[in-house]
């Protein structure tokens, strides 16, 4: 397993540290890769999906010609996200109910694994029915066994939940199609979103949120094969009704510190800063992701000896993370 070695019967391993990139935030996550990616073990980029053309199953899109750079120039570890086109629920069903599009899928993205030199791609399919639980299961064992056969690595993202089953539209539409064993079992790790908490009233992920989430799965996926999803954003409130108004990257977080009074705080409890600040008579808080959180993670992983962390995403980070790996 990469990263570990045993001594002495006890466990002693190196985070690993999986860092997302996303299309939309391309040239930020670019630079951001070219001035760290000493400290990158895997780069994850979404920028592929499935989709169905004239009824058959396609798999679209692909890196820029400033990524592809960036990854020849530093000869980095890439393991692509691939993602349902537009979280399409109906587009997952039709996928899963069909072996033939299927096989179309696994060996177009062993083609493409090989053809740029993936290590391999991590799933990132989403919105899916929890009816279809055994499905996306049998679909992940699948194309494990083909990835294999072609010395790919195979991840899995999973949405965080903390029971086996409620009567909500996130556990139906979201959480519960996550079978964590099984698919522990056929995968190389999964990548827990130990984020965006639905009960939140201020961070996007608390310590309290992210041990629940560990507690739910401890038992059963081994800890080297789960990495703990970080979030490197921010939530953004009305302070006067408790809304929730907006996210955003921690740029944003800066420009606000420069031209606006404000007050900084770091919640001890929850292990998240909080920003407060008011504009047109009206209250303000941010709560976000920077060093002193990015740390609370850390010893989170640590305490359970994971395998490491995946953060999303890079190219608005606090520069301050890279300080402390």
């Amino acid at each position: 397993m990469p990263g570990f070695s045993f001594a002495e019967d006890n466990l002693q391993y190196d985070f690993e540290n999986v860092f997302y990139l996303a299309g939309y935030n391309a040239t930020a996550g670019v630079a951001s890769v070219n001035q760290n990616w000493e400290k990158i073990d895997i780069l994850a980029p979404q920028m592929h999906t499935v989709s169905f053309t004239k009824n058959s199953a396609k798999i679209v899109g692909g890196f820029g010609p400033q990524l592809k750079k960036t990854i020849k120039d530093h000869n980095l570890k890439v393991m692509p996200l691939v993602a349902n086109a537009g979280f399409s629920q109906s587009l997952m069903h039709k996928l899963l109910t069909s072996n033939f599009e299927q096989d179309r899928v696994i060996t177009g993205l062993v083609y493409l694994a090989k053809r740029d030199k993936y290590i391999g791609w991590q799933f990132d399919f989403e919105n899916i029915s929890y009816l279809d639980k055994d499905l996306y299961s049998a679909f992940v064992e699948k194309t494990y066994k083909s990835f294999k056969k072609n010395n790919l690595i195979l991840s899995v993202a999973v949405i965080s939940r903390t029971t086996d089953y409620e009567d909500t539209k996130a556990f139906k539409n979201w959480g519960g199609v996550y079978d964590y064993k099984r698919l522990s079992q056929s995968a190389d790790f999964l990548s827990l979103m130990a984020y965006d908490d639905p009960n939140s009233l201020g961070p996007v992920a608390s310590i309290d949120f992210a041990n629940k989430a560990l507690d739910y799965v401890k038992d059963k996926v081994p800890a080297n094969k789960l990495s703990l999803g970080v979030p490197l954003y921010y939530w953004k409130w009305n302070a006067d009704t408790n809304t929730k108004i907006g996210s955003g990257l921690f740029k944003n977080v800066s420009a606000i510190i420069s031209g606006f009074q404000h007050t900084l705080d770091f919640n001890e409890n929850l292990g998240v800063s909080c920003l407060s600040y008011a504009y047109n008579n009206k209250n303000y808080k941010v709560w976000f992701e920077d060093q002193k959180s990015f740390e609370v993670k850390l010893n989170i992983i640590k305490n359970n000896n994971l395998r490491g962390f995946s953060a999303w995403l890079i190219g608005g980070e606090d520069p301050a993370i890279w300080n402390i790996l």
